[in-house]
């Protein structure tokens, strides 16, 4: 089957953009976005609790292939540290990877991804309150 049809899943057990999910109900939303879209759902993996880890974001993006389709709920699961998403980022770039996020309903190439990660960035920080802002270590 060709790539293009395919969409490889990433799901997290972590709270991400307000929001703290179960695992199957983000794999239910990936399956039908998959349904509506034509296209084949590949299962992912999962990430664990750790906080600040990555590591199977990382693992799904180094096992994707060149030009590979990868959903995820909401742009809001990458890293908020801006180092964690530059290692990533230099992984997506070399294999030319587009990106589904469900709830902001948007398909984004490796290309435009810094953008609507950098802008989603700052809706995310403007939202914050004071105390949210100092347990993210903004403020002292």
């Amino acid at each position: 089957m060709n790539q293009n049809n395919q969409l490889r899943g990433y799901v997290t057990v972590r709270r991400f953009g307000g929001y703290a999910l179960p695992v199957s109900i983000q794999n239910l939303l990936l399956r039908n976005y998959c349904e509506q879209n034509k296209l084949s759902y590949k299962l992912p993996l999962v990430e664990t609790h750790l906080h600040n880890n990555y590591m199977y974001l990382n693992e799904t993006i180094k096992k994707s292939i060149k030009y590979e389709n990868i959903g995820m709920c909401s742009i809001y699961m990458f890293p908020k540290n801006n180092a964690k998403y530059k290692l990533l980022k230099a992984e997506i770039d070399r294999k030319l990877l587009t990106f589904h996020f469900i709830f902001e309903n948007n398909i984004v190439t490796s290309e435009n991804l810094d953008e609507f990660y950098y802008n989603s960035s700052l809706r995310f920080l403007k939202g914050l309150n004071t105390d949210q802002q100092r347990e993210l270590g903004l403020l002292k």
